[in-house]
Protein backbone atom coordinates (compact mmCIF):
# COMPACT_ATOMS: atom_id res chain seq x y z
CA UNK A 1 0.00 0.00 0.00
CA UNK A 2 1.15 3.57 -0.74
CA UNK A 3 0.05 4.85 2.69
CA UNK A 4 -2.72 4.94 5.30
CA UNK A 5 -5.47 7.53 4.89
CA UNK A 6 -8.34 8.21 7.27
CA UNK A 7 -11.48 9.62 5.61
CA UNK A 8 -13.92 11.41 7.92
CA UNK A 9 -17.35 12.35 6.63
CA UNK A 10 -20.87 12.21 8.04
CA UNK A 11 -22.47 11.39 4.67
CA UNK A 12 -22.26 7.65 3.76
CA UNK A 13 -22.13 8.23 -0.01
CA UNK A 14 -19.24 10.68 0.44
CA UNK A 15 -17.28 8.16 2.50
CA UNK A 16 -17.89 5.32 0.08
CA UNK A 17 -17.01 7.42 -2.97
CA UNK A 18 -13.81 8.70 -1.42
CA UNK A 19 -12.79 5.24 -0.24
CA UNK A 20 -13.28 3.81 -3.72
CA UNK A 21 -11.28 6.63 -5.32
CA UNK A 22 -8.37 6.29 -2.92
CA UNK A 23 -8.38 2.49 -2.76
CA UNK A 24 -8.15 2.35 -6.56
CA UNK A 25 -4.93 4.36 -6.20
CA UNK A 26 -3.60 1.65 -3.80
CA UNK A 27 -4.00 3.60 -0.59
CA UNK A 28 -5.06 1.85 2.60
CA UNK A 29 -8.28 3.66 3.53
CA UNK A 30 -10.18 3.69 6.83
CA UNK A 31 -13.38 5.69 7.29
CA UNK A 32 -15.00 7.43 10.24
CA UNK A 33 -18.49 8.90 10.54
CA UNK A 34 -17.78 11.59 13.14
CA UNK A 35 -14.99 13.61 14.69
CA UNK A 36 -15.04 11.56 17.90
CA UNK A 37 -14.79 8.30 15.95
CA UNK A 38 -12.00 9.78 13.84
CA UNK A 39 -9.95 10.64 16.95
CA UNK A 40 -10.42 7.13 18.33
CA UNK A 41 -9.46 5.44 15.04
CA UNK A 42 -6.51 7.76 14.44
CA UNK A 43 -5.05 6.79 17.82
CA UNK A 44 -5.22 3.14 16.77
CA UNK A 45 -3.97 3.22 13.17
CA UNK A 46 -1.78 6.37 13.07
CA UNK A 47 -2.70 7.43 9.52
CA UNK A 48 -0.31 9.30 7.25
CA UNK A 49 -3.06 11.70 6.11
CA UNK A 50 -6.56 12.60 7.31
CA UNK A 51 -9.25 13.83 4.88
CA UNK A 52 -12.07 15.68 6.62
CA UNK A 53 -15.38 16.26 4.84
CA UNK A 54 -17.81 19.11 5.45
CA UNK A 55 -20.62 17.07 6.99
CA UNK A 56 -19.53 15.90 10.43
CA UNK A 57 -22.37 15.49 12.96
CA UNK A 58 -20.44 16.48 16.09
CA UNK A 59 -17.82 19.08 15.06
CA UNK A 60 -16.58 21.02 12.07
CA UNK A 61 -13.33 20.42 10.21
CA UNK A 62 -11.46 23.14 12.11
CA UNK A 63 -12.43 21.65 15.48
CA UNK A 64 -11.35 18.16 14.42
CA UNK A 65 -8.09 19.53 13.08
CA UNK A 66 -7.44 21.29 16.40
CA UNK A 67 -8.27 18.12 18.33
CA UNK A 68 -5.82 16.11 16.22
CA UNK A 69 -3.14 18.76 16.60
CA UNK A 70 -3.57 18.47 20.38
CA UNK A 71 -2.46 14.83 20.34
CA UNK A 72 1.32 14.28 20.73
CA UNK A 73 1.31 11.54 18.08
CA UNK A 74 -0.49 13.77 15.55
CA UNK A 75 1.17 17.15 16.00
CA UNK A 76 2.59 16.99 12.45
CA UNK A 77 -0.14 14.86 10.87
CA UNK A 78 -1.23 16.34 7.50
CA UNK A 79 -4.97 17.09 7.61
CA UNK A 80 -6.90 18.04 4.46
CA UNK A 81 -10.14 19.84 5.24
CA UNK A 82 -13.10 20.42 2.92
CA UNK A 83 -14.33 23.91 3.70
CA UNK A 84 -15.89 26.96 2.13
CA UNK A 85 -16.33 30.63 3.01
CA UNK A 86 -15.03 31.72 6.39
CA UNK A 87 -14.57 28.08 7.41
CA UNK A 88 -11.51 27.96 5.16
CA UNK A 89 -9.55 30.47 7.22
CA UNK A 90 -10.70 28.77 10.44
CA UNK A 91 -9.39 25.42 9.17
CA UNK A 92 -6.06 26.95 8.25
CA UNK A 93 -5.79 28.59 11.67
CA UNK A 94 -6.48 25.18 13.22
CA UNK A 95 -3.49 23.74 11.37
CA UNK A 96 -4.94 22.23 8.20
CA UNK A 97 -2.17 21.26 5.78
CA UNK A 98 -4.37 22.02 2.78
CA UNK A 99 -7.94 22.84 1.80
CA UNK A 100 -10.01 20.78 -0.61
CA UNK A 101 -13.06 21.89 -2.52
CA UNK A 102 -16.26 19.89 -2.76
CA UNK A 103 -15.92 19.98 -6.53
CA UNK A 104 -12.24 19.01 -6.53
CA UNK A 105 -11.50 16.55 -9.33
CA UNK A 106 -9.89 13.19 -8.66
CA UNK A 107 -6.58 13.98 -10.39
CA UNK A 108 -6.06 17.09 -8.28
CA UNK A 109 -6.95 15.32 -5.04
CA UNK A 110 -4.61 12.41 -5.75
CA UNK A 111 -1.80 14.78 -6.77
CA UNK A 112 -2.22 16.72 -3.53
CA UNK A 113 -2.11 13.48 -1.53
CA UNK A 114 1.01 12.33 -3.37
CA UNK A 115 2.68 15.62 -2.54
CA UNK A 116 1.82 15.28 1.15
CA UNK A 117 3.01 11.66 1.16
CA UNK A 118 6.34 12.74 -0.31
CA UNK A 119 6.62 15.31 2.47
CA UNK A 120 5.59 12.77 5.11
CA UNK A 121 8.24 10.25 4.10
CA UNK A 122 10.95 12.88 3.82
CA UNK A 123 11.67 12.71 0.08
CA UNK A 124 14.34 10.78 -1.78
CA UNK A 125 17.04 13.28 -2.58
CA UNK A 126 19.10 13.56 0.57
CA UNK A 127 22.85 13.83 0.69
CA UNK A 128 24.70 10.59 1.24
CA UNK A 129 25.53 9.74 4.87
CA UNK A 130 28.66 11.47 6.00
CA UNK A 131 28.61 14.01 3.20
CA UNK A 132 28.16 17.66 3.97
CA UNK A 133 24.94 19.32 2.79
CA UNK A 134 25.25 22.55 0.84
CA UNK A 135 24.89 25.38 3.30
CA UNK A 136 22.28 28.02 2.71
CA UNK A 137 23.26 31.61 3.18
CA UNK A 138 21.46 34.29 5.10
CA UNK A 139 19.99 37.55 3.93
CA UNK A 140 20.38 40.73 5.97
CA UNK A 141 16.78 40.35 7.18
CA UNK A 142 16.81 37.46 9.65
CA UNK A 143 13.23 36.49 8.79
CA UNK A 144 12.53 33.68 6.31
CA UNK A 145 12.73 34.87 2.72
CA UNK A 146 10.23 34.49 -0.11
CA UNK A 147 10.57 35.21 -3.83
CA UNK A 148 7.54 36.09 -5.97
CA UNK A 149 7.69 35.45 -9.72
CA UNK A 150 4.74 36.49 -11.89
CA UNK A 151 3.98 37.20 -15.56
CA UNK A 152 4.58 40.90 -14.97
CA UNK A 153 6.57 42.67 -12.29
CA UNK A 154 3.50 44.75 -11.44
CA UNK A 155 1.53 41.58 -10.67
CA UNK A 156 4.18 40.26 -8.27
CA UNK A 157 4.49 43.69 -6.65
CA UNK A 158 0.72 43.69 -6.15
CA UNK A 159 0.93 40.31 -4.45
CA UNK A 160 3.68 41.59 -2.19
CA UNK A 161 1.81 44.79 -1.34
CA UNK A 162 -1.31 42.84 -0.36
CA UNK A 163 0.53 40.23 1.71
CA UNK A 164 3.60 41.81 3.28
CA UNK A 165 1.77 43.07 6.38
CA UNK A 166 0.01 39.71 6.82
CA UNK A 167 3.02 37.37 6.77
CA UNK A 168 6.14 36.93 8.85
CA UNK A 169 8.67 36.64 6.04
CA UNK A 170 10.53 39.01 3.76
CA UNK A 171 9.37 39.18 0.14
CA UNK A 172 11.47 39.87 -2.94
CA UNK A 173 10.19 40.14 -6.53
CA UNK A 174 12.39 38.55 -9.21
CA UNK A 175 12.44 37.59 -12.84
CA UNK A 176 12.71 33.80 -13.44
CA UNK A 177 16.37 34.02 -14.49
CA UNK A 178 17.25 35.95 -11.34
CA UNK A 179 15.43 33.43 -9.16
CA UNK A 180 17.38 30.57 -10.75
CA UNK A 181 20.67 32.43 -10.45
CA UNK A 182 20.07 32.93 -6.73
CA UNK A 183 19.06 29.27 -6.37
CA UNK A 184 22.52 28.36 -7.68
CA UNK A 185 24.15 30.67 -5.12
CA UNK A 186 24.01 30.79 -1.35
CA UNK A 187 20.95 33.09 -1.24
CA UNK A 188 18.28 30.48 -1.89
CA UNK A 189 14.78 31.46 -0.73
CA UNK A 190 12.71 29.56 1.81
CA UNK A 191 9.51 30.03 -0.22
CA UNK A 192 8.70 30.67 -3.88
CA UNK A 193 5.35 31.92 -5.18
CA UNK A 194 5.36 31.36 -8.93
CA UNK A 195 2.83 32.11 -11.63
CA UNK A 196 2.12 28.97 -13.68
CA UNK A 197 2.35 31.03 -16.88
CA UNK A 198 5.00 33.73 -17.04
CA UNK A 199 6.21 34.63 -20.52
CA UNK A 200 4.91 31.43 -22.15
CA UNK A 201 2.20 28.96 -21.09
CA UNK A 202 3.60 26.56 -18.50
CA UNK A 203 7.02 28.16 -18.08
CA UNK A 204 6.28 28.79 -14.40
CA UNK A 205 5.99 25.03 -14.00
CA UNK A 206 9.30 24.62 -15.77
CA UNK A 207 10.79 27.06 -13.26
CA UNK A 208 9.30 24.91 -10.49
CA UNK A 209 10.98 21.82 -11.98
CA UNK A 210 14.31 23.63 -12.22
CA UNK A 211 14.11 24.73 -8.58
CA UNK A 212 13.29 21.18 -7.49
CA UNK A 213 16.32 19.88 -9.42
CA UNK A 214 18.84 22.27 -7.84
CA UNK A 215 20.60 21.04 -4.67
CA UNK A 216 20.26 24.37 -2.89
CA UNK A 217 16.59 25.02 -3.69
CA UNK A 218 15.09 21.53 -3.83
CA UNK A 219 13.91 21.73 -0.22
CA UNK A 220 12.29 25.16 -0.55
CA UNK A 221 8.53 25.54 -0.27
CA UNK A 222 6.96 26.31 -3.66
CA UNK A 223 3.42 27.57 -4.30
CA UNK A 224 1.97 28.03 -7.78
CA UNK A 225 -0.58 30.69 -8.77
CA UNK A 226 -2.99 29.48 -11.44
CA UNK A 227 -5.46 31.29 -13.66
CA UNK A 228 -9.03 29.89 -13.60
CA UNK A 229 -8.90 28.82 -17.25
CA UNK A 230 -5.79 26.75 -16.47
CA UNK A 231 -7.36 24.66 -13.70
CA UNK A 232 -6.33 21.42 -15.44
CA UNK A 233 -2.71 22.29 -14.58
CA UNK A 234 -3.28 21.97 -10.83
CA UNK A 235 -2.46 18.22 -10.54
CA UNK A 236 0.57 18.74 -12.78
CA UNK A 237 1.89 21.50 -10.51
CA UNK A 238 1.34 19.37 -7.41
CA UNK A 239 3.07 16.36 -8.94
CA UNK A 240 6.02 18.52 -9.97
CA UNK A 241 6.53 19.43 -6.32
CA UNK A 242 4.33 22.43 -5.56
CA UNK A 243 3.19 22.37 -1.96
CA UNK A 244 -0.01 24.26 -2.77
CA UNK A 245 -1.81 25.90 -5.69
CA UNK A 246 -3.48 29.28 -5.25
CA UNK A 247 -5.92 31.13 -7.48
CA UNK A 248 -4.53 33.93 -9.63
CA UNK A 249 -6.52 36.58 -7.74
CA UNK A 250 -4.87 35.55 -4.48
CA UNK A 251 -4.26 39.20 -3.49
CA UNK A 252 -7.80 40.52 -3.66
CA UNK A 253 -8.97 41.89 -0.28
CA UNK A 254 -11.27 39.00 0.60
CA UNK A 255 -8.71 36.37 -0.48
CA UNK A 256 -5.51 37.86 0.99
CA UNK A 257 -6.05 36.59 4.58
CA UNK A 258 -6.43 32.99 3.36
CA UNK A 259 -3.50 33.38 0.97
CA UNK A 260 -1.26 34.64 3.76
CA UNK A 261 -2.17 31.71 6.00
CA UNK A 262 -1.60 29.16 3.24
CA UNK A 263 1.81 30.61 2.47
CA UNK A 264 2.72 30.64 6.16
CA UNK A 265 1.54 27.03 6.42
CA UNK A 266 3.81 25.99 3.56
CA UNK A 267 6.73 27.78 5.17
CA UNK A 268 6.03 26.08 8.50
CA UNK A 269 5.94 22.67 6.80
CA UNK A 270 9.21 23.47 5.07
CA UNK A 271 10.89 24.34 8.36
CA UNK A 272 9.53 21.18 10.00
CA UNK A 273 10.85 19.11 7.07
CA UNK A 274 14.24 20.80 7.47
CA UNK A 275 14.26 19.94 11.16
CA UNK A 276 13.40 16.29 10.51
CA UNK A 277 15.95 15.99 7.71
CA UNK A 278 18.74 17.53 9.76
CA UNK A 279 17.86 15.35 12.73
CA UNK A 280 17.92 12.25 10.53
CA UNK A 281 21.27 13.22 9.03
CA UNK A 282 22.67 13.95 12.48
CA UNK A 283 21.51 10.57 13.77
CA UNK A 284 23.00 8.84 10.74
CA UNK A 285 26.30 10.62 11.30
CA UNK A 286 26.25 9.65 14.98
CA UNK A 287 25.47 6.04 14.08
CA UNK A 288 28.47 5.87 11.73
CA UNK A 289 30.94 8.14 13.55
CA UNK A 290 33.20 7.50 16.50
CA UNK A 291 32.37 10.30 18.98
CA UNK A 292 35.88 10.51 20.45
CA UNK A 293 37.96 10.80 17.28
CA UNK A 294 35.36 12.04 14.79
CA UNK A 295 36.39 9.26 12.40
CA UNK A 296 34.04 6.77 10.77
CA UNK A 297 33.35 3.72 12.90
CA UNK A 298 33.35 0.00 12.12
CA UNK A 299 29.67 0.09 11.11
CA UNK A 300 30.46 2.48 8.28
CA UNK A 301 33.91 1.15 7.41
CA UNK A 302 33.08 -2.48 6.62
CA UNK A 303 30.39 -1.78 3.96
CA UNK A 304 32.57 0.96 2.50
CA UNK A 305 35.52 -1.46 2.27
CA UNK A 306 33.28 -3.79 0.26
CA UNK A 307 32.28 -0.96 -2.06
CA UNK A 308 35.90 0.05 -2.66
CA UNK A 309 36.87 -3.56 -3.36
CA UNK A 310 34.10 -3.81 -5.96
CA UNK A 311 35.18 -0.52 -7.54
CA UNK A 312 38.81 -1.64 -7.81
CA UNK A 313 37.75 -4.98 -9.29
CA UNK A 314 35.72 -3.20 -11.96
CA UNK A 315 38.48 -0.69 -12.72
CA UNK A 316 41.28 -3.28 -12.42
CA UNK A 317 42.90 -1.14 -9.75
CA UNK A 318 44.96 -1.91 -6.65
CA UNK A 319 43.49 -1.79 -3.15
CA UNK A 320 45.51 -1.48 0.06
CA UNK A 321 44.08 -2.34 3.47
CA UNK A 322 45.94 -1.34 6.64
CA UNK A 323 45.26 -2.15 10.26
CA UNK A 324 47.08 0.17 12.66
CA UNK A 325 47.32 -0.51 16.38
CA UNK A 326 48.71 1.73 19.11
CA UNK A 327 51.54 -0.03 20.91
CA UNK A 328 51.06 -0.86 24.61
CA UNK A 329 47.93 1.29 24.79
CA UNK A 330 46.62 -0.60 27.83
CA UNK A 331 49.54 0.80 29.83
CA UNK A 332 48.50 4.32 28.88
CA UNK A 333 45.12 3.85 30.52
CA UNK A 334 46.50 1.88 33.49
CA UNK A 335 49.33 4.30 34.29
CA UNK A 336 48.01 7.69 33.19
CA UNK A 337 44.23 7.19 33.33
CA UNK A 338 41.45 7.05 30.77
CA UNK A 339 41.46 10.84 30.07
CA UNK A 340 45.06 10.38 28.91
CA UNK A 341 44.03 7.43 26.76
CA UNK A 342 41.26 9.49 25.17
CA UNK A 343 43.69 12.33 24.44
CA UNK A 344 46.12 9.90 22.80
CA UNK A 345 43.42 8.35 20.62
CA UNK A 346 42.09 11.73 19.50
CA UNK A 347 45.54 13.12 18.68
CA UNK A 348 46.73 10.01 16.83
CA UNK A 349 43.49 9.94 14.82
CA UNK A 350 44.12 13.54 13.77
CA UNK A 351 47.71 12.75 12.74
CA UNK A 352 46.63 9.74 10.70
CA UNK A 353 43.89 11.72 8.95
CA UNK A 354 46.31 14.53 8.12
CA UNK A 355 48.88 12.12 6.68
CA UNK A 356 46.70 9.84 4.57
CA UNK A 357 46.30 10.80 0.90
CA UNK A 358 43.03 12.23 -0.37
CA UNK A 359 40.44 9.58 -1.16
CA UNK A 360 41.56 7.15 1.56
CA UNK A 361 39.12 5.77 4.11
CA UNK A 362 40.11 6.06 7.76
CA UNK A 363 38.07 4.59 10.60
CA UNK A 364 38.44 3.77 14.25
CA UNK A 365 37.99 0.03 14.02
CA UNK A 366 37.74 -0.69 17.71
CA UNK A 367 39.59 0.23 20.89
CA UNK A 368 43.05 1.44 19.90
CA UNK A 369 42.89 -0.04 16.39
CA UNK A 370 42.41 1.97 13.20
CA UNK A 371 41.58 0.88 9.64
CA UNK A 372 42.89 2.65 6.55
CA UNK A 373 41.79 1.69 3.04
CA UNK A 374 43.54 3.19 0.01
CA UNK A 375 42.10 2.72 -3.49
CA UNK A 376 44.45 2.74 -6.49
CA UNK A 377 47.38 1.99 -4.19
CA UNK A 378 49.80 -0.83 -5.17
CA UNK A 379 51.98 -2.58 -2.61
CA UNK A 380 55.04 -0.34 -3.02
CA UNK A 381 52.99 2.83 -2.51
CA UNK A 382 51.12 1.23 0.40
CA UNK A 383 54.42 0.53 2.15
CA UNK A 384 55.47 4.14 1.71
CA UNK A 385 52.16 5.49 3.05
CA UNK A 386 52.31 3.11 6.03
CA UNK A 387 55.81 4.37 6.83
CA UNK A 388 54.57 7.97 6.60
CA UNK A 389 51.82 7.11 9.07
CA UNK A 390 54.22 5.40 11.47
CA UNK A 391 56.57 8.38 11.41
CA UNK A 392 53.70 10.89 11.84
CA UNK A 393 52.56 9.10 14.99
CA UNK A 394 55.99 9.03 16.63
CA UNK A 395 57.10 12.46 15.36
CA UNK A 396 56.22 14.24 18.58
CA UNK A 397 54.91 13.30 22.03
CA UNK A 398 51.20 13.61 22.70
CA UNK A 399 50.21 16.28 25.23
CA UNK A 400 48.24 14.79 28.12
CA UNK A 401 45.41 16.49 30.06
CA UNK A 402 46.12 18.36 33.28
CA UNK A 403 46.29 16.11 36.31
CA UNK A 404 48.05 13.26 34.53
CA UNK A 405 51.31 11.89 35.90
CA UNK A 406 53.20 13.21 32.85
CA UNK A 407 52.66 16.28 30.70
CA UNK A 408 53.24 14.34 27.47
CA UNK A 409 53.73 10.83 26.21
CA UNK A 410 55.53 9.27 23.26
CA UNK A 411 53.38 6.91 21.18
CA UNK A 412 54.14 4.38 18.44
CA UNK A 413 52.03 2.17 16.18
CA UNK A 414 52.32 -1.18 14.49
CA UNK A 415 50.88 -1.62 11.01
CA UNK A 416 49.74 -4.65 9.03
CA UNK A 417 49.25 -4.09 5.31
CA UNK A 418 47.50 -6.26 2.72
CA UNK A 419 47.10 -5.39 -0.95
CA UNK A 420 45.10 -6.83 -3.78
CA UNK A 421 44.61 -6.13 -7.46
CA UNK A 422 41.38 -6.29 -9.40
CA UNK A 423 41.88 -7.96 -12.78
CA UNK A 424 39.79 -10.15 -15.10
CA UNK A 425 42.23 -13.10 -14.92
CA UNK A 426 42.39 -13.03 -11.09
CA UNK A 427 39.86 -13.96 -8.43
CA UNK A 428 37.61 -11.06 -7.37
CA UNK A 429 38.96 -8.88 -4.59
CA UNK A 430 37.68 -10.28 -1.31
CA UNK A 431 37.37 -7.53 1.33
CA UNK A 432 37.13 -10.04 4.19
CA UNK A 433 40.25 -11.85 3.01
CA UNK A 434 42.12 -8.55 2.69
CA UNK A 435 41.10 -7.58 6.20
CA UNK A 436 42.08 -10.96 7.65
CA UNK A 437 45.43 -10.83 5.89
CA UNK A 438 46.11 -7.32 7.22
CA UNK A 439 45.19 -8.53 10.70
CA UNK A 440 47.67 -11.41 10.51
CA UNK A 441 50.36 -9.00 9.31
CA UNK A 442 49.56 -6.69 12.25
CA UNK A 443 49.97 -9.57 14.71
CA UNK A 444 53.33 -10.35 13.12
CA UNK A 445 54.36 -6.70 13.54
CA UNK A 446 53.45 -6.85 17.22
CA UNK A 447 55.30 -10.12 17.71
CA UNK A 448 58.40 -8.76 15.98
CA UNK A 449 58.81 -5.95 18.48
CA UNK A 450 56.14 -3.32 17.62
CA UNK A 451 56.62 0.10 16.01
CA UNK A 452 57.04 -1.48 12.61
CA UNK A 453 55.24 -2.38 9.38
CA UNK A 454 54.60 -5.89 8.10
CA UNK A 455 53.35 -6.48 4.56
CA UNK A 456 51.15 -9.50 3.89
CA UNK A 457 52.44 -11.91 1.27
CA UNK A 458 51.18 -10.91 -2.22
CA UNK A 459 48.29 -12.92 -3.55
CA UNK A 460 47.14 -14.24 -0.18
CA UNK A 461 44.82 -11.34 0.55
CA UNK A 462 42.73 -11.35 -2.60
Amino acid sequence: MAGRILVVDGVPTNRITMKVRLSSACYEVTTATSGAEALRIARLIHPQIVLVGASLPDMDGAALCSALRGQPWAADLPVLVQASGTDRVAALRAGAAALIDACSDELTLLARIRGLMRHEYGGLDHPAPGMAEAAAGFAADDRPRAIFVADRTATALGWRHALRDRVDFAIAVHEPEHALAEAASSRVADLYLIAADIQQPGDGLRLLSELRSRPRSREAAVVVALRPERAEMMPVALDLGAGDVLPWDLARPDAAPETAMRLQAQLARKHEADRRRHETQRNMRWAMTDPLTGLHNRRFALPRLGELAAEMQERQGDLAVMLLDLDRFKQVNDVHGHPAGDAVLAEIAARLAATLPEGALLARFGGEEFLAVLPDCPARDARRVAEDLRRAVMAAPVALPQGCQNAELGVTISVGVATGQGAPHLLPLDPEALLASADRALLNAKSAGRNRIVMAAPGIAA
